[in-house]
């Protein structure tokens, strides 16, 4: 294994931040399905989390593996976020739509019809994750199952600028003033200020995620 894929980045974009970008998406593009492209922006990290709790990598802060063995590789590629992913993130919309999550104060995941914009949108979703891993995570298996230069891996776009840090820390600093001007435009369409969030989290949740489900 190369010395990219051996570096170890403590410092990733939080897997919710991945949902910033493609609700971005959802106002503009109507035909989007909201749980799909949410779910689909974070499913590719069970991979990770499977990885860890059956001991092939070990959690070590904000990254894994503090090993230089692969815990991202099928659902954090190009193939796999058109296929696998696809399919994990629609049983897990069905699933969690049968919970009654509305209850709970989160919409869009009720009465999801299976068809073309469902599909589309879990896999614009997991290729969003995809891409914004590439943009800083140090070893990226994108191009899986083909290899370049003898390795799944490749290394970091911004990652050809500067560190893995500052580069962790760009984006993530995108995905959160992402994540903070959409849910003040939602909250602001229902006269409510950013605000509620700290006052009334499960209230500013539902307004947030009803807003941004159907949002035309």
């Amino acid at each position: 294994m190369d010395k990219a894929n051996k570096r170890q980045n403590k410092f990733m974009t939080l897997t919710p931040l991945h949902v910033a970008f493609v609700w971005l998406l959802k106002p503009r593009f109507k035909k989007l399905h909201f749980a799909a492209l949410t779910v689909g922006a974070v499913i590719p990290d069970i991979e990770p989390l499977i990885a860890w709790m059956f001991g092939w990598s070990v959690f070590c802060g904000l990254d894994f593996p503090c090993s230089s063995s692969p815990d991202r590789l099928v659902l954090h590629s190009i193939v796999g976020a058109v296929t696998i992913d696809v399919a994990l993130t629609i049983i897990f919309v069905k699933i969690i739509g049968k919970l009654g999550v509305e209850k709970l104060g989160i919409y869009g995941f009720t009465n999801v019809k299976a068809n073309a914009a469902l599909f589309g949108s879990a896999a614009i979703g997991s290729l969003s994750h995809v891409f914004v891993d590439w943009l800083h995570h140090p070893a990226n298996p994108v191009f899986w199952p083909f290899l370049v230069d003898g390795s799944y891996y490749v290394n970091g776009l911004l990652l050809v600028f500067m560190g893995v840090l500052p580069a962790s820390i760009i984006v993530a600093l995108i995905a959160s003033t992402i994540t903070v001007v959409q849910i003040s435009r939602a909250l602001n369409k229902s006269g409510y200020s950013f605000w509620l969030v700290f006052s009334n989290p499960s209230k500013a949740l539902a307004l947030i995620t009803e807003s941004t489900s159907k949002a035309n």
